[in-house]
């Protein structure tokens, strides 16, 4: 099937507005105004199923590729919205501008090297390692997903980490240390960073909303007074039966807003964690 540039954006859209709200939603994470300083707030795990889960759709999101024979596009959802940032089909004078900036501030981020000191015991090894933090969520969010015999590749992907810098260990033993690696990164590292990549997050639904509210205000017909009926005109890119589908699909994502308000996360929280720490 041959799609317009702006029924495979819808498409693409669609998927990725869904996983994001997948995320950023109040049944995964809980979210604490913090009193001493107003408009700052704090996101809370209630339990460690919580933080995983987060942790594998936001891996998920950021890193794992799509079908290209749906979206148009080879590539994460961060891809897809990417894209969706030239073809900038529904924007509406500039609307698309807080999608663009959302997506460009969580890109910066995931790319952003520190160094960390990190005990493994498993290993005998105090090792002190710079890699990206898109890196390490990609280490912690395939642990949180799969079981050991699942984790060949990322455990070869630690060993040519910790060979790189300067600590040679047989593949064989990675797997070994992986749990020392889920408790450094998954009850440390990212519990310090989740409240600062949530906001990222819900800043890139906000900017679906605000790049989608112009196409959402002209599409949508309300019924018969005291109906709960409505219906969206289609653009004219939007042509094919399944496309128009997915196009309503889109709307009444935008129809029901994103699940968490705007928030700001806390300074203190956008610092370093313990394991940046210098010693």
């Amino acid at each position: 099937m041959t799609y317009s540039a702006a029924e495979r954006e819808a498409i693409g859209l669609c998927i990725c507005l869904e996983a994001v709200g997948n995320i950023a939603n109040h049944a995964l994470l809980t979210l604490r105004d913090v009193s001493a300083y107003p408009g700052e707030a704090e996101v809370i795990f209630q339990t460690s199923v919580h933080r995983d889960l987060f942790l594998i759709r936001l891996l998920d999101f950021v890193k794992e590729n799509g079908s290209k024979q749906l979206t148009g596009v080879t590539g994460s959802c961060l891809t897809v919205l990417k894209e969706a940032c030239t073809t900038k089909s529904f924007d509406v004078n500039g609307s698309v501008t807080d999608l663009r900036n959302s997506i460009e501030a969580l890109e910066n981020w995931l790319s952003y090297k520190n160094t960390i000191t990190i005990w493994l015991p498993a290993l005998d090894i105090n090792a002190t390692i710079d890699v990206s933090r898109l890196e390490f969520l990609n280490i912690i969010g395939n642990h949180s997903k799969h079981n050991l015999s699942r984790l060949t590749g990322v455990s070869r992907d630690v060993a040519k980490i910790l060979s790189n810098h300067g600590y040679s260990v047989p593949e064989e033993q990675i797997p070994l240390a992986l749990d020392d690696f889920r408790e450094h990164l998954a009850e440390n590292y990212f519990v310090y960073y989740s409240t600062w990549l949530s906001e990222l997050l819900n800043n890139v639904r906000w900017g679906l909303q605000a790049y989608l509210m112009p196409t959402f205000a002209h599409s949508y017909r309300a019924g018969l007074e005291n109906s709960p009926a409505y219906s969206y005109e289609y653009p004219a890119d939007i042509q094919g039966d399944v496309t128009r589908q997915w196009f309503w699909r889109l709307m009444n994502n935008v129809r029901a807003r994103p699940y968490l308000k705007r928030f700001v996360g806390a300074h203190y929280l956008k610092q370093e964690s313990s394991l940046e720490w210098q010693q």
